[in-house]
């Protein structure tokens, strides 16, 4: 697909970001807290803007889809200062991917969102994941950068382009080849964005060959880059096996359906229900397609009580989740403005170039490549795997990096200014210069305070401290008060309607229920 058609560049104006945040609440004792849910945010279960991950004590903050990103930047400070002004005392946020010490799992407290079947689902399902994962891991929080093309802009290619498919195919099929752009070159990100290069040893408390320590406390990886997307973060041997695949919307569907209604050896030997108590949703590989891990998803809004996957075969994708962003301590909210126009500058570039269906082995390869990267991105002379000649990453940067900076003169014309263009100066600088990357800029501080635990505690403190006191639009946080408010009067409304037993509601949520030909897919 070209930009050169007028139509196209004037719509790159409202490519639309949401961003989904989760942070920890710490204790001033550094460890996780141990308290509710902040009651003063509303509720859990019902706020579209401030509610839970895994644990009790995870925070997400989403804002609404906009096209002006510093906008949405904006919204996601007011989230988090609406939500530090209400805090219990002594709580901050834990400003960053890998989790603060942890004595024992008994210290991870699975969100709870109250006692309607609704509610017992969501805390069901996080049960499941902590009997599959362990609890531990689903304490690395990270950032979901959700990403979506405008329509008139897919109307405008579909008619330029005369292909003999129906839009909602060629929209679906557009960001395919984008997810499957993502395989091969999301690495870049990695090293660019990583920021998690260190954790405490508590997380891993048999150690790791692959990792050095520095101090008694405190385990990293030399020139990692993100270590929250390498195999000590989102790791899963069931997931490694699926055949989840991006060539086209059938062969897609068809994997996760298979992931979904496939009973799994070991999840049996998990069980669902022990007496009385519920142990997990089901013992498929998929309790729900949420748990499906990986780096990029193609997603669509569900209507009312549908499933995703219901969603998506009935009406294509509508964006993509890009999942691989760590948490930047060295920003207030994890992300900026300026890493926010790359992204978007970065993921319309990998909409628009060739992407060629990928086969078993080059999955593999490319999964090795963005593996490699995490763990040793800064290393000098580092070379990549899966091109057909011998490679390092700073020649396949600068290569990427040709189209890019011809991408950011487009999006200056477009935009007025020059804010893409000076985004990708700075990453660019970040290849000829791998100690400018947030990864190096994290391991030096914690050489600095003497342990991952203590920098990230001592900035998130100071960071926290910012918000609970920074004057907060009236307007924004009038609106979130009554969002807030809003929530309490439909979490009642659910608790009041519920009716059904709550095996009978099970039964009918984690139903398999999406077979072929249920939509258009």
């Amino acid at each position: 697909m070209g930009l050169c058609c007028d139509t196209v560049r004037n719509n790159l104006k409202k490519i639309r970001v949401g961003i989904e945040k989760e942070s920890l609440r710490v204790a001033s004792n550094g460890h996780i807290a141990q308290t509710e849910h902040p009651p003063n945010v509303g509720k859990a279960l019902t706020n579209k803007h401030i509610t839970t991950d895994f644990s009790e004590a995870q925070l997400e903050f989403i804002t609404p889809a906009v096209s002006d990103m510093s906008a949405g930047i904006r919204f996601l400070k007011d989230l988090h200062a609406f939500t530090a002004q209400r805090l219990e005392a002594g709580e901050y946020f834990w400003n960053a991917s890998m989790p603060p010490v942890i004595s024992s799992d008994d210290e991870i407290p699975i969100a709870s969102y109250g006692e309607c079947n609704a509610a017992r689902i969501k805390t069901l399902y996080r049960k499941g994941l902590a009997n599959r994962y362990g609890k531990r891991m689903q304490t690395i929080s990270g950032i979901h950068y959700n990403f979506s093309l405008p329509e008139e802009l897919w109307q405008c290619m579909h008619v330029r382009m005369g292909v003999g498919v129906s839009l909602q195919d060629f929209r679906s099929d557009g960001y395919l080849a984008l997810i499957r752009n993502l395989q091969r070159h999301g690495w870049l990100l990695l090293y660019l964005f990583g920021a998690s290069p260190a954790v405490d040893i508590s997380y891993l408390p048999e150690g790791s060959e692959r990792l050095s320590a520095m101090g008694h406390d405190t385990l990293y990886g030399p020139y990692a880059t993100s270590l929250r997307m390498s195999d000590i973060g989102y790791t899963s041997v069931v997931q490694g096996k699926l055949d989840i695949r991006f060539n086209n919307m059938e062969d897609y569907l068809d994997g996760l359906r298979a992931a979904l209604g496939t009973s799994e050896s070991l999840y049996e030997q998990i069980g669902v229900v022990e007496g009385d108590t519920y142990k997990q949703m089901n013992t498929h590989q998929l309790q729900l397609e949420n748990e499906l891990y990986g780096s990029v998803r193609p997603k669509r809004n569900a209507l009312g009580d549908e499933r995703p996957i219901t969603a998506l075969c009935r009406r294509g994708v509508e964006y993509v989740e890009l999942r691989s962003i760590d948490i930047n301590p060295f920003l207030p909210v994890g992300i900026d403005d300026e890493q926010a126009n790359f992204l978007n500058l970065f993921l319309t570039f990998m909409a628009f170039a060739d992407s060629p269906s990928i086969n078993a082995e080059e999955r593999k390869a490319y999964a090795q490549r963005t593996a490699v990267v995490a763990e040793r991105g800064r290393e000098p002379g580092l070379q990549l795997p899966g091109y057909e000649q011998q490679t390092t990453l700073v020649e396949a940067a600068r290569e990427l990096f040709k189209g890019l900076q011809d991408m950011a003169v487009l999006f200056d014309e477009v935009h007025g200014g020059e804010a893409f263009g000076a985004s990708v100066a700075a990453q660019l600088a970040k290849i000829e210069n791998p100690e400018l990357t947030p990864s190096a800029q994290v391991l030096e501080k914690v050489r600095e305070y003497g342990s991952h635990q203590a920098f990230i505690s001592a900035i998130s403190e100071a960071q926290s401290s910012h918000f609970k006191v920074i004057p907060m639009d009236e307007v924004r946080e009038a609106d979130l008060s009554t969002q807030a408010k809003q929530s309490e009067v439909e979490w009642e409304r659910l608790a009041a309607e519920d009716i059904a037993p709550f095996d009978q509601y099970l039964n009918a949520q984690a139903a398999y229920f999406c077979p072929p030909g249920c939509g258009k897919y």
